[in-house]
């Protein structure tokens, strides 16, 4: 193989890797948003649940609810549902939007600087 091809051959295998480091560096910051997303929707809604759930009974069993538990715990259970249908909405339309961008993850990067005594 002459000298021509070997930088050719080079030049190309750069040029994929590069740009599987730039889809892997997509994938890991969409993997990391989505995390965040939801950890986002269930965290509220835990919190909510820990300050309201006692309006629907919230440690009861179905059958242990009153009319009016039974009632409120519908209700939670559509809210719910509306929550996480939404941010599951805004999740994927997150990761549509940042599917049209080349993204690059830039490690950590640690200079020493010598001195010299």
């Amino acid at each position: 193989m002459d000298h021509y091809a070997m930088k050719k051959l080079h030049e190309t295998v750069k040029k994929q890797n590069e740009e599987k480091y730039k889809d892997n560096s997509k994938r890991r910051l969409m993997a990391n948003i989505g995390k965040k997303f939801q950890t986002t929707m269930i965290g509220a809604i835990a919190k909510f649940e820990d300050e309201f759930g006692y309006l629907w009974g919230n440690d009861k069993e179905d059958e242990e609810r009153t009319q009016k538990e039974a009632i409120m715990f519908e209700k939670w259970q559509d809210v719910r549902t509306a929550i996480l249908n939404n941010g599951n909405n805004q999740s994927r339309a997150a990761m549509d939007e940042m599917n049209q961008y080349t993204i690059s993850w830039n490690k950590f990067h640690t200079e020493f600087i010598v001195k010299s005594v």
